[in-house]
């Protein structure tokens, strides 16, 4: 039990900027971290949740609301996955080789491409969350997505081959047993999505279809371009995973009413 507190405190330290005790890393309690993953945007889930009925309730706007969730995502994971984003966009628009975009995953520093890629994405994001809250019909298959997309990308980490022999992404593949947990993992899958099918069956069919299509070209895409998985592809994908969920459930909400 020790230990697998341990490892709940190691994946929030981790994944997120929610404040927690100082725990040591080591080889034990870092065995659960992708399977504890998914809990991370269980919290956001939550949070969000919460913001926008308290939001609601006071009568504040929407477009207050929908800035307040963007700025709230970015705040909770402490811009982690979106630098992994920035990072890649980088790496993609500078059309080298696997080597030199390897070399530009590491770089902290960003280049044009990350900050106007970046810029136009949170632009979407807002207008999208602020077409789900005045259609709120996909409210909560936005939400399960950022369980969705963590349990997605923890599955990659376990699944797809990993670019490096050294690094985050590999040494939390290899730190854990992979078949249990791709059976865990395919069991929040399957869970995210039959409770998406249970609150609206045609949203949720168009929803999983998209997401489908995302991560099969994410694969290739990491495969052709990087020779694998790193830990700044997960981020990214986490991104455009939520992305894709939020403005799908942003036109579904506003075409079928």
């Amino acid at each position: 039990m020790k230990t697998f507190f341990e490892s709940v405190v190691v994946t929030f330290s981790m994944y997120s900027k929610i404040p927690m005790p100082q725990v040591a890393w080591n080889e034990k309690n870092t065995r659960f971290s992708l399977i504890i993953f998914p809990a991370v945007g269980a919290v956001i889930a939550v949070v969000l949740y919460l913001l926008f009925y308290l939001f609601s309730y006071f009568d504040l706007s929407p477009v207050f609301s929908s800035a307040a969730a963007v700025f709230l995502v970015v705040q909770i994971t402490g811009g982690l996955h979106l630098d992994g984003y920035c990072d890649t966009i980088d790496a993609l628009c500078s059309h080298r080789d696997q080597e030199e975009k390897l070399r530009i995953l590491k770089d902290p520093h960003p280049g044009a491409f990350a900050v106007i890629y970046t810029a136009v994405l949170l632009v979407l994001q807002f207008g999208a969350w602020y077409q789900v809250l005045l259609t709120p019909r996909c409210l909560f298959i936005v939400l399960i997505a950022f369980i969705l997309s963590r349990s997605l990308t923890a599955l990659a980490l376990v699944s797809f081959r990993c670019a490096r022999t050294a690094g985050l992404a590999s040494a939390f593949a290899g730190n854990t047993s992979k078949k249990a947990v791709r059976l865990v993992l395919s069991g929040y899958i399957i869970f995210c999505f039959i409770v998406m099918l249970y609150l609206d069956v045609l949203a949720a069919i168009i929803t999983i279809i998209l997401v489908f299509l995302s991560y099969l070209w994410f694969y290739l895409m990491a495969k052709k371009q990087f020779g694998g998985l790193t830990g700044d592809l997960s981020g990214f994908y986490i991104v455009i995973c939520e992305t894709v969920v939020l403005v799908t459930s942003s036109m579904i909400g506003g075409i079928i009413t």
